[in-house]
């Protein structure tokens, strides 16, 4: 019977594919989804560290550069963890049958499941860099009016412009708290789910173990019936054996 996959825009071809062959097809996916992740991930994270402590140094024209730039490299992540996440759930619907390839299926979904949790702390900090640089570029519109006018003003613009920076940085505190409750609460759940896949599998082998057990006592009888046919025979060989030598020896000593 024909299996429908997807992802791989599959075609009538299918049917002629081994097993073998279309599992390893995804697992190449999922491994080049997850390579190129761990490698933009790895880029976007030393510039986020750089520009989150100087940001306020940089020019404008240089962080929004920046900005537009990371933005395309969190999507381009995005769509890394979408495609790797659905060729993991393709595979687990049509290989988990198999013992060796549910294991690695499951080893994979966790790899991914981690980088959601990197995705969503960097997606965070992304968002409070951004934010700031909103609230400073607005700042350095409406300062240097008003440092004209007086100092003051000024002081009083100061101080909202760093209460304003504060509250963001508290605000994305319990924002990252929040996603890390959600991420333990996920990773308690994929715990379970992979808790209960290893334990259909192994209630499928306890299964297919108790059917051989059965068709075993189903033929029991038959085998002791052989059994006994087997050792009914060889008493019998061994009577007949034994009066063949005894007459053996017997005429022996007549005939001496």
């Amino acid at each position: 019977m024909k299996k429908n996959y997807g992802i791989l825009n599959d075609d009538e071809k299918n049917c002629d594919y081994n097993e073998s062959i279309r599992y390893r097809e995804y697992k190449r996916n999922v491994r080049n989804a997850q390579i190129n992740f761990e490698q933009i991930l790895s880029d976007f994270k030393e510039g986020l560290n750089n520009y989150e402590h100087e940001m306020f140094r940089k020019k404008d024209d240089e962080m929004n550069e920046y900005l537009c730039y990371n933005k395309k490299k969190i999507e381009q992540l995005e769509n890394l963890h979408k495609d790797g996440i659905q060729n993991l759930d393709i595979m687990k619907n049509y290989f988990s049958h198999n013992t060796t390839y549910s294991i690695e299926i499951a080893r994979y979904l966790t790899i991914f499941d981690k980088f959601r949790i990197q995705l969503q702390t960097v997606k965070s900090t992304f968002d409070k860099i951004s934010l700031h640089n909103n609230i400073h570029v607005l700042y350095k519109k409406i300062d240097p009016p008003l440092r004209s006018d007086n100092n003051s003003n000024a002081s009083k613009t100061t101080n909202t412009f760093n209460t304003a920076n504060r509250s963001i940085d508290h605000v994305f505190k319990e924002r990252s708290a929040l996603e890390h409750s959600l991420s333990e609460l996920d990773n308690m759940i994929s715990i379970g789910q992979e808790t209960s896949l290893k334990l259909k599998i192994q209630n499928s082998n306890i299964v297919q173990q108790l059917k051989k057990i059965n068709i075993i006592n189903t033929h029991l009888p038959q085998i002791q019936k052989i059994l006994k046919n087997i050792k009914h025979h060889n008493i019998k060989r061994t009577a007949i054996l034994s009066l063949v030598i005894a007459l053996c020896i017997f005429a022996f000593f007549m005939f001496r």
